[in-house]
């Protein structure tokens, strides 16, 4: 079965490091909390750990406030990385060192299956859905707020329903998850429709960058991440702008870059008619979905554009 060695893996240990990738999004969050708290309710040891802080908007979920951005300095008996298709994409390093075990619980395609336990769907909507189905498997009567995170995961990595990976299994579950206490309008709310005034100005700044490549195929908009401290505004707050860059008409690719002086990170997003995650892992490190991916090239914006938009246009071809 698909779960015994994860759960042989579980029973043989006691002291649990739960990680993931770069900037988190509610994917990351909501299966780490709710891994978390199975952890926990079999009475193992479990530190939550990311390189980036916990996104403002995901501090309504229940045990958040365990999650944090200090690096342990003791030993693990397991490393669990979940959401996260390569080591390298932690941010942190030394996972090797940290725990000689590890779990790794993914949905992306790109996944290099360097687990000690690799359970990798690429057909889940999101890793959430994994955790959801491990949960259920074992009988586990999760409370709540465990449903909570686990439908917030779900909800963002199908972008609030709207993605080609919203189908009748994920919508199921979700109702599911509500039956378990989920209030649905909240979640959508806390995520989608709740933003601070330094929010806003930044995302006005963002869209003022707006625009157009190659006949209006491909849509562009950027962010100086010196903007962040100049607004007081936080990092979080930019997420979900890399969406937008696809709303146009006849836009089949869409750019979101955050760039310093030396490096610029892109968010690339596809209306489907085009795999963005094979363009992404034309750059060393980078990859995703075919419909969401990232990448980062370690030139000046100017130069990384100009280096994105060659490949890109190899793709509209």
């Amino acid at each position: 079965m698909i779960w015994d060695k994860l759960n042989a893996a579980i029973d043989a240990n006691q002291s649990f490091l739960i990680s993931s990738h770069l900037s988190l999004d509610g994917d990351s969050v909501g299966s780490q909390l709710a891994f978390y708290w199975y952890l926990s309710s079999k009475g193992k040891e479990v530190v939550l750990y990311n390189h980036d802080p916990l996104p403002s908007k995901f501090q309504f979920l229940g045990n958040s406030e365990i999650v944090t951005d200090k690096k342990p300095e003791k030993k693990f008996d397991v490393l669990a990385i979940l959401d996260c298709s390569n080591p390298r994409r932690l941010g942190w390093g030394g996972q090797d060192e940290i725990a000689p075990f590890v779990i790794n619980v993914d949905h992306h395609r790109d996944n290099t299956m360097f687990g000690d336990v690799n359970i990798v769907q690429t057909d889940a909507a999101a890793t959430a859905e994994l955790i959801y189905h491990f949960l259920v498997q074992n009988k586990s009567d999760f409370p709540p707020h465990v449903a909570e995170s686990l439908y917030t995961a779900i909800m963002t990595d199908t972008g609030g329903f709207r993605f080609s990976n919203t189908n009748s299994g994920i919508l199921r579950i979700c109702a599911d998850l509500a039956d378990r206490g989920v209030n649905c309008s909240k979640v959508y709310e806390r995520v989608y429709s709740s933003h601070s005034q330094r929010a806003l100005l930044l995302q006005s700044r963002i869209w003022s960058t707006l625009n157009f490549f190659f006949d209006g195929k491909v849509c562009s908009m950027e962010l100086p991440l010196g903007i962040i401290d100049e607004l007081g505004a936080q990092y979080s707050d930019s997420e979900g702008m890399a969406d937008y860059t696809i709303t146009a008409e006849d836009v089949e690719i869409g750019i979101m870059a955050k760039h310093t002086e030396k490096e610029s990170h892109f968010s690339l997003r596809s209306k489907g008619k085009i795999d963005v995650g094979k363009i992404a892992q034309k750059i060393p490190g980078g990859g995703g979905h075919s419909s969401a991916a990232g990448c980062t090239i370690e030139k000046p914006y100017p130069e990384a554009l100009a280096e994105m938009l060659k490949i890109i246009e190899q793709e509209l071809r």
